[in-house]
């Protein structure tokens, strides 16, 4: 037995010492043979001998077990100990602990939102069973609309869809106990809840029988959302009986909760059968190859690849091209991403909020140079300690796991207050709707538990990465030396360190989003001074749809000139005239232009596209519209007369490079002859980036339309006019459901919008790239002031100049500012290129812009500097020498 205790002896002494297991069993194979040895010579048989011995080292195992124990028990007694002393360090220095997790805090917060906005705009899925299953057609050139026969010959013909549909987003009159109002909904075709595959929350959903031919069903289906607002979730709503556009419908159900339809940025509140168009809008489009106005969403069916399905696509359009020349010619479909109404608006959303999200990565990063140069500086003030506890036997990675600690508790705080901040701000954009009549949901990012998660890594990650920074110092400490020196550093020869070259990284990324601010905010400021070519100042604008009260054709146009009439007649009113809709509102419609000498009206012969609009006498000067040359339109321009038209300049000089164009004549789809009779000056029409578009405005007395946009122009009171404009509606059909009513500007907002958010977006990040800048240069400057007081009280104390004393104390600094912004400059300048497409006129080649960004970044580094330098000027070399 003794032999036995001194192996297991040896043992624990192997594994205290650290030696691997490997080891360990060989040392238990030795003494196992010597335990075996010593019960033969005790008179054991070889088999029994064996037995005990190793029954007697069973005991190895325990002895790991414990040593185990043991060292993991001192690890955490040492990470306890590490993490007591960096509170301790925090709490010594308040002022810095505080400062360096608002600044983490800011930054990882604005990553975590940013990420919240793409998770949910981009990343994440349509909330539907076996989603990547889903997708959307759409033209491989153009826009993302198709026809409903384009729809219905997929539908029809292919092999690779389990379920094909179209839809159209409409607003409607929805009369119900009572009090009509206007709703938007949706037109779905009858496979539309087969394609999104979800189950009712009441009753059941639209079927194909729903949508087999017109009337075939007067079904509603009520969004989960609306059902809970406007019918006070009533639990019996199902087989209750509506008036939508003044036709009886039964709601036969509710969807579930969650639920709000196939386009991600709109909220619908009612599904109804497609093949009822003709009677909801008063115009059958579903047998019109022309009218290509609606969205689509199909389902592919288990084990069919992309590749199977353009094939079928490809073969389908291919046919369709030459049975129908005149509609189909070079038609081509692909497949995209739903939700976002294919690749027109999911492009440019996905590379805006990408576009952001390298900037919040970008303030992190400068957060980050800015925490990493503070913690080199603390390091290199801290020398002294270092080296002592060094000399004393504390080992330089001991010294480093401090440091390490001290970042990674900064940075859980600052991810913990990231996490407050990012919360409240995603909970306030999901409640947040944009100023439009349409029912559009821009910010649906609503926190999600794996946006805690991000924020959570990156905080560690964070951490890590400003508190590795310091390696090099604390590798390189050489203890005795900086015992002696009592962590002061020499100023002869000194050279670049590691604080001076993150200090020159963060002015660079901090001049980027400063460029990109200024950028935005010059775009934004260009955009509202613009010439939109009318002039939405000081009119109102009321608009709705005559055909959700029934209106059609002749009455209609009757309506329309009764409430002109009356409400010119308002007293304070200065102009009226209306439109079918107006510039800006998203809505307009196109047509294809041909030479007056054409024959041939396929698409690909049209000379070009035009925006159209139908008004009536009175509204291009009431809205500010210049008419340059010709005539207005007239109520005496009838169905009966020739068909004639209002084009701007654009229009002129595509179709006869000239603006003198009166008189002249071209043709439509149709072939018909139309002559121009007036040309206005050139506006903006879809949105505020656009190039001149051409445009055509007909007299609205010539082509009945039920929609309604009525301008008035007058100096009255807002409140005062709008009550007066709604009592002259409802006094001539208390049926008709007003969509909108109130000033024209802020009905313009959604073509705003982009640019708006844009500059509020880069506006924050830029404002928070400069607290960075400002708090890094100065810290550093007061820093490099600090260490070096005694060497320039001696330099004061032997007569140096204060230019001189500031040359020797700052001016490494000032080639640091000069150099990041420069630098930072450049990159702002390319990087401003991405906003053309979403910010008006955004270029950083403006001199304004240039001469901002300047002057911001010299107007911060004196801020940054100015503490630094009055303590320099004022120093008092025989106090400070005293002390020192």
């Amino acid at each position: 037995m003794p032999t036995f205790v001194k192996a297991r002896s040896f043992l624990r002494n192997l594994f205290l010492s650290g030696r691997v297991e490997a080891d360990l069993d060989q040392e238990v194979h030795s003494h196992l043979e010597l335990l075996i040895a010593e019960n033969i010579r005790a008179g054991k048989p070889p088999r029994e001998a064996e037995r005990a011995a190793r029954i007697e080292l069973g005991g190895v195992e325990q002895v790991k077990e414990q040593v185990r124990e043991s060292r993991t028990g001192a690890f955490f007694d040492s990470l306890s100990e590490d993490l007591r002393f960096a509170l301790r360090q925090m709490r010594r220095s308040p002022g810095f602990a505080f400062t360096a997790i608002a600044i983490l805090a800011l930054g990882i917060a604005a990553n975590v939102i940013v990420f919240g906005v793409l998770q949910a705009l981009v990343l994440r899925s349509l909330d539907v069973p076996h989603a990547d299953r889903v997708m959307t057609l759409q033209p491989k050139k153009g826009g993302p609309f198709v026809s409903y026969p384009e729809v219905r010959d997929v539908r029809d013909e292919n092999t690779a869809f389990s379920a094909v549909a179209a839809l159209e987003i409409q607003d409607f009159g929805l009369e119900a106990n009572g009090v009509t109002r206007a709703v938007w909904g949706t037109e779905v075709s009858g496979q539309y809840f087969e394609v999104v595959g979800i189950k009712p929350f009441l009753g059941r959903l639209l079927e194909r029988a729903d949508d087999n031919h017109p009337g075939a069903s007067e079904a509603v289906v009520l969004a989960w959302s609306a059902w809970k607002s406007d019918f006070g979730a009533d639990p019996n709503i199902v087989g209750t009986k509506v008036r939508i556009d003044k036709h009886p419908y039964t709601i036969v159900g509710v969807t579930p909760e969650g639920f709000y339809g196939t386009e991600k940025i709109a909220q619908p509140d009612i599904f109804v059968p497609m093949a009822n168009e003709a009677s909801l809008d008063g115009f059958d489009w579903l047998e019109s190859r022309s009218y290509k106005n609606l969205f689509s969403i199909v389902r592919i069916k288990d084990g069919v690849t992309m590749a199977q399905v353009q094939a079928e696509l490809n073969a389908i359009t291919a046919r369709m091209a030459r049975q129908y020349p005149k509609d189909e010619e070079g038609v081509a479909l692909k497949l995209a991403r739903p939700g976002l109404v294919g690749d027109f608006v999911g492009g440019p959303a996905r590379g805006f909020v990408a576009g952001v999200m390298v900037l919040a990565g970008i303030v992190l990063l400068a957060a980050c140079a800015n925490l990493g140069s503070l913690f080199a500086a603390r390091t290199a003030d801290r020398a002294r300690e270092i080296g002592i506890r060094m000399a004393v036997g504390s080992s330089r990675w001991r010294v480093l796991r401090q440091v390490l600690v001290e970042a990674l508790v900064i940075a859980i705080c600052g991810g913990a207050c990231a996490c407050f901040l990012a919360w409240m701000a995603l909970t306030g954009l999901a409640g947040w709707h944009p100023p439009t009549r349409y029912p559009l949901r821009f910010f649906f990012a609503m926190p999600q538990p794996s946006l805690i998660l991000m924020a959570f890594v990156i905080s560690v990650l964070a951490g890590i990465l400003f508190g590795v920074m310091p390696l090099r110092q604390i590798f390189k400490t050489d203890p005795n030396e900086a015992i002696k020196s009592g962590g002061s550093q020499s100023s002869a020869g000194r050279r670049w360190a590691l604080r001076d070259v993150l200090l020159a990284a963060q002015i660079a990324l901090c001049c980027v989003t400063v460029t990109a601010a200024f950028v935005s905010l010059r775009g934004l400021g260009k955009a509202l001074t613009m010439d939109l070519g009318f002039q939405p100042k000081n009119a109102l604008l009321t608009q709705f749809d005559l055909s959700q009260a029934a209106y059609t054709g002749d009455a209609a146009d009757h309506f329309q000139r009764q409430l002109l009439e009356r409400v010119s007649q308002i007293p304070g009113v200065e102009a009226a005239g209306y439109a079918n809709t107006t510039p800006l509102s998203g809505d307009a419609s196109a047509m294809d232009v041909f030479f007056q000498q054409s024959s041939d009206f396929r698409r690909s012969s049209r000379a070009f596209d035009s925006y159209i609009y139908d008004v009536s006498p009175g509204y291009l000067a009431t809205a500010g519209t210049r008419l340059l040359a010709g005539r207005d339109v007239s109520f005496t321009d009838t169905t009966k007369t020739p068909a004639v038209a209002i084009v701007n300049q654009e229009f002129a000089r595509r179709l006869f490079h000239s603006e003198q164009a009166v008189g002249h004549y071209f043709k439509n789809r149709d072939g018909v002859s139309i002559q121009i009779v007036g040309i206005m000056a050139d506006g903006k029409y879809f949105n505020l980036s656009e190039d001149p578009e051409a445009t055509a405005f007909f007299p609205i007395s010539q082509k009945a339309n039920t929609s309604t946009a009525l301008v008035v122009r007058t100096q009255r009171d807002t409140a005062d006019m709008v009550a007066a404009i709604r009592g002259v509606v409802r006094d001539l059909d208390t049926a008709v459901p007003i969509r909108e009513l109130g000033p024209w500007n802020t009905q313009l907002a959604l073509s705003f919008f982009p640019s708006q958010v844009a500059t509020v977006a880069l506006g924050v990040f830029g404002a928070f790239g400069l607290l960075l800048s400002i708090a890094g240069t100065f810290g550093l400057a007061s820093y490099t002031v600090s260490k070096r007081l005694r060497e320039l009280s001696i330099r004061i104390a032997l007569g140096a100049q204060a230019k001189q004393i500031l040359s020797a104390a700052l001016g490494r600094m000032l080639i640091l500012l000069a150099s990041g912004s420069v630098v930072g400059l450049l990159l702002g300048v390319a990087a401003s290129r991405l906003l053309s497409a979403i910010v008006y006129e955004a270029t950083a080649q403006d001199p304004l812009v240039l001469a901002a960004v300047a002057f911001t970044l010299l107007l911060t580094g004196s801020l940054s500097v100015a503490g630094p330098v009055r303590r320099v000027l004022h120093a008092d070399p025989a106090t400070l020498l005293r002390e020192e």
